[in-house]
């Protein structure tokens, strides 16, 4: 896992001496190494090109202090390229290099795949602010890789982002099946046409207060499905009404159908207020959120009364019964907290610093205040699926598509093209007390930070038992259709779960391009 901080003083260092503010996270040793970024990552973006390659953009400026000096990141593009082995893997940037940067600065800017691979950039303002203004307002987009020739590229100007000010930094972007993408921020939303430039539709405005940073919400597009057609759900939930110390955490949520003739917002209430949450999509396509407090809004020392309980979302229940309360953590998960769902099934939780430095030590009675120390911990939530009495199905990599190609689950990730079939033999452990109900699902996980998942999204996956298959074992043959094109699931970087009564397999990493 990568995990991409702000240049501060962390503990670990570089060989040079100073403080590291990226490292590579390994999940299955618990340990991690630094790597070495020349420009300052913190408030950046992120997403995946199509052959896995990562880009990080944007981000802060110019610091020059004993422990860090990064340069300036508020233009810069970064590349990592994931490989195998202890000695691989880094950053790769030119900041100095036109074509390394993008049009202009960028703080708080949203990324997302397009269908095409490319990565589209939006928003931030050109420097860093507690909210955003027109001064400081970057009402633009831009592709990478640039179209050519690069030099001559400019920015393509958005009324949207004028509109949604103060509350427009981190918007929400999702690719839709239709080919637009859908953007909200503050309290607004839209269907956009990238390749014409254009606004498809205005959406309604999300009844209650803003959404977006600095009342930051949590946003989502809800699995898709075939058998539904793809219609394509985005649900919202949280945020506040007031950038004030003591303002309350909003507690509503609101769905929208895109694909309804007149899309409207249904509105749904958590059984807590929240502020600054992670939905992240779960294995079996239900949504879960946690993380975030209560009261206050986002920034340095501006949170407080944390929301420790995790919430689960049904989509499927019916209006008023699709949130269940799970165990609570012990840890506060304040401002610059994230969260991702892992290949196994649960969830990486971790982060947590709204201080606007490294402060390890509580300070309640002196200067400088600290309420909330700078979290290191990181934590894992098992979700429901993982704990009942059912066996746990697995992929089989010896036999069917992955046989001679897979050899592990933490393996690199395989190759599979659009509308390709997969010959899938899974084994099911247990068949002898429920008749079988297998899914396969298909995810991208995307990039977090801020409560704003970049590129996240899941489909299930059309897929049917091969005739002729094992009726008296536990093993069966499954062909499973990738997704028919990109409009679906953009190229990049997927994990398939299968799911038998709702228990994961562990997922195994694809390429699909």
């Amino acid at each position: 896992m990568l995990i991409i901080d702000k240049a501060e003083a962390n503990p670990p260092k570089l060989p040079n001496g100073l403080s590291a503010y990226n490292a590579e996270y390994d999940l299955t040793r618990n340990d991690f190494r630094t790597l070495e970024v020349r420009t300052n990552t913190f408030c950046s973006g992120g997403g995946f090109l199509p052959n896995g390659t990562f880009i990080s953009a944007g981000g802060a400026e110019v610091r020059n202090s004993r422990a860090f000096r990064p340069e300036d990141g508020f233009q810069s593009l970064r590349m990592w390229l994931p490989c195998e082995g202890e000695n691989c893997g880094a950053w790769i940037e030119n900041p100095n290099d036109r074509e390394w940067m993008m049009t202009s600065n960028r703080w708080y800017v949203s990324i997302t795949t397009l269908p095409s691979g490319e990565l589209f950039i939006l928003g931030g303002s050109n420097e860093s602010l507690a909210i955003n203004a027109n001064a400081y307002n970057n009402p633009t987009w831009e592709l990478y890789p640039k179209p050519k020739p690069a030099a001559d590229y400019k920015p393509n100007f958005m009324q949207f982002m004028v509109d949604a000010l103060p509350n427009n930094l981190y918007p929400n972007v999702y690719s839709l099946p239709s080919g637009d993408i859908y953007i909200f921020a503050n309290t607004k939303s839209m269907i956009f046409n990238v390749a014409r430039n254009e606004v498809v539709r205005r959406l309604p405005d999300i009844p209650g207060g803003p959404r977006s940073y600095p009342l930051t919400g949590s946003h989502v597009l809800l699995p898709l499905d075939p058998a539904k057609g793809y219609a394509h759900e985005i649900l919202v939930c949280g945020g506040s009404e007031r950038m004030e110390q003591n303002s309350k955490a909003l507690q509503t949520c609101g769905r929208i159908n895109l694909a309804d003739p007149d899309p409207q917002w249904e509105m749904d209430e958590m059984p807590s207020r929240r502020l600054m949450g992670d939905a992240i999509i779960l294995a079996d396509g239900k949504v879960m959120l946690l993380n975030g407090c209560q009261t206050g809004f986002a920034g340095f020392l501006h949170g407080n009364d944390p929301n420790f309980t995790p919430l689960i979302y049904d989509p499927q229940a019916p209006l008023g019964s699709r949130f269940t309360e799970w165990v609570p953590s012990n840890i506060a998960r304040m401002y610059h907290s994230v969260a991702m769902l892992l290949p196994d099934g649960s969830v990486f939780v971790a982060g947590s610093n709204e201080n606007s430095e490294v402060r390890t030590k509580l300070s309640l009675h002196q200067r400088p205040y600290v309420r909330f120390p700078t979290e290191y911990r990181v934590e894992s939530f098992t979700p429901p699926y993982l704990t009942t009495d059912l066996a746990r199905p697995e992929i089989v990599l010896t036999e069917g598509f992955f046989q001679n190609k897979v050899t592990t689950n933490e393996a690199k990730p395989v190759p599979v093209t659009y509308a390709q079939k997969l010959e899938l033999v899974v084994d099911l452990k247990d068949v002898s007390r429920y008749e079988p109900e297998v899914v396969f699902m298909l995810g991208h996980k995307g990039f977090v930070t801020h409560s704003t998942h970049m590129s996240q999204r899941m489909t299930k996956l059309v897929a049917t038992l091969k005739e002729g298959s094992s009726t008296t074992g536990t093993k069966f043959t499954y062909e499973v259709d990738m997704p028919p094109n990109a409009n679906i699931m953009p190229p990049g970087p997927h994990y398939i779960h299968m799911l038998n009564n709702g228990v994961p397999s562990h997922a195994i990493h694809l390429l699909l391009n």
